[in-house]
């Protein structure tokens, strides 16, 4: 993905954040990039659909595909 491509992102933000710890998370075509959300002039870190996918199914304890997950990365 191209640096032009990250500029028309949808950065979604927590709703657990608090002032001084959040982070953010914008789906792209194939997994989502994750930033510092006091950090809006970065990239983020970028991971592929099931690399995500698993590692919120063990954040939460789940082995499953919940439906919490965006459509896109089902």
């Amino acid at each position: 993905m191209g640096e032009g491509d990250l500029l028309g992102l949808d950065w979604h933000r927590s709703s657990a954040c608090d002032p001084y710890e959040c982070v953010e998370v914008a789906v792209t075509g194939g997994g989502v990039r994750v930033r510092e959300s006091h950090r809006p002039d970065t990239h983020g870190v970028a991971f592929a659909g099931p690399a995500w996918r698993a590692f919120l199914g063990a954040l939460c304890g789940r082995t499953r595909m919940e439906p919490t997950v965006p459509k896109e990365l089902r």
